[in-house]
């Protein structure tokens, strides 16, 4: 479809850098060589466009510093072949007032539900100002995020005071910033990321670009979503694209939604690239600070991979060889002496993790080789052999049902 083609190029990913408690912690304390190296991990995966969510406290606190952090970020990710799209408000959660002393694990709106009506808004309209006359010149800007998730504030219990008139002023809000926003910067599109397509229709005829949000758990609900998204596309004559997916805890894998999305041909940001100090670091995220990686599978969806699954798929015979075998009977021999070799047990032991893992006979949650490095790195004692007699009876007895399964 034509209308996709602009966009369907994205390969993003929504950013907080991994040292940072919320996007208040992530601009207050900006650290420059952390997001140079975090940035290149992007690069290196192939990703091409950075979400990072704005945190108005800390422009009110010192607007220099804070703009001053902006272009670095944005010239640093376009020195990357990295596009930025900013979030200049957010409405995601609860009533938490922003503070520029945060240091709270969660998720902080911004401005905060206490500053979205009008009596806000030349104070916001000022901050937008700065925002375009910093960054509208940097080549690296690609578009505007105008608020993200505009109606979730509302949704945090049906008994919140006022719900009807908090809905109504949190999209005057919206669509007030969408005109303020276009007045002060033609040059660049704008979209508002809502939590998923039915949304749209609150700001479809205010944006340039639609963008949504999917965490749904089967590949036929994330394709329904996606169709649909496309007929709103098309009867506004507009772009679209996703602009947070994959969730852990929703059975919304990365390799699946990423897969569907290339076959649909529509552009992405995955939630989120680093794995640090953040609530969501146990269900989403690709790369550790140190460049390892949650799953390799993760990296190779992003760069357009993806695991077999079909009836035709060919199984790892890891014994093919014999190779299973002969090192099962070595761990017998060695389980039945008093005084075996230590540094022995532990090649025996690693033989038959990277078996398990190779073969795909072991949940990749808790790797058999990261207890193998362990015991390498420590030294020989009556704890550490018990441990490894005890996963090599454990892991043997492991290895040789998949054998007798195969």
């Amino acid at each position: 479809m034509e209308l996709l083609n602009p966009y369907a190029h994205l390969r993003g990913f929504n950013y907080t850098p991994s040292t940072a408690v919320n996007d208040i912690s992530f601009w207050r304390d900006y650290d420059e060589g952390l997001v140079e190296r975090e940035l290149t991990y992007a690069q290196r995966l192939g990703l091409n466009s950075a979400r990072p969510f704005l945190a108005y406290v800390v422009y009110e606190h010192d607007p220099n510093s804070f703009l001053n952090r902006l272009t670095h970020f944005v010239r640093t990710a376009h020195d990357r072949g990295i596009s930025v799209m900013p979030v200049v408000w957010d409405s995601c959660f609860d009533d938490t007032m922003p503070t520029i002393g945060s240091t709270e694990n969660k998720w902080i709106p911004n401005p905060g539900v206490q500053r979205l009506g009008p009596e806000f808004w030349p104070a916001g309209e000022a901050y937008c100002r700065d925002l375009v006359q910093t960054l509208g010149p940097e080549p690296g800007l690609t578009m505007w995020d105008i608020m993200n998730e505009p109606m979730i504030t509302s949704w945090v219990g049906e008994e919140v005071p006022q719900r009807d008139e908090r809905i109504s002023t949190i999209w005057n809000f919206v669509h007030h910033f969408c005109g303020v926003m276009k007045e002060l910067d033609s040059a660049h599109p704008i979209t508002v990321g809502v939590a998923n397509v039915a949304t749209l229709a609150h700001v479809e005829t205010h944006v340039d670009v639609l963008s949504y949000h999917d965490y749904l758990p089967t590949r036929a609900a994330i394709r329904a979503q996606i169709d649909d998204g496309l007929r709103v596309a098309k009867a506004n004559q507009k772009p679209i694209f996703i602009s947070e997916l994959a969730c852990l805890a929703r059975a919304n894998p990365y390799d699946v939604t990423l897969e569907i999305c290339q076959e649909a041909g529509i552009g992405w940001y995955l939630w989120e690239l680093m794995i640090g100090k953040s609530r969501w670091r146990d269900i989403h995220g690709v790369v550790y600070p140190d460049g390892t990686v949650r799953d390799p599978s993760i990296v190779a969806a992003i760069q357009g991979f993806f695991r077999r699954r079909g009836p035709d798929m060919i199984p790892p015979a890891v014994d093919k060889e014999g190779a299973a075998t002969r090192v099962l009977g070595q761990a017998e021999d060695w389980l039945g002496k008093a005084d075996g070799d230590y540094a022995q047990g532990v090649s025996l032991l690693e033989t038959i993790a990277n078996l398990l893992e190779t073969g795909e006979h072991v949940p990749m949650s808790d790797p058999p080789s990261a207890r193998v490095l362990a015991l390498i790195e420590a030294e020989e004692s009556p704890v550490n052999r018990a441990e490894l007699n005890r996963l090599l009876v454990l892991w043997g007895e492991t290895l040789s049902a998949a054998l007798v399964r195969a």
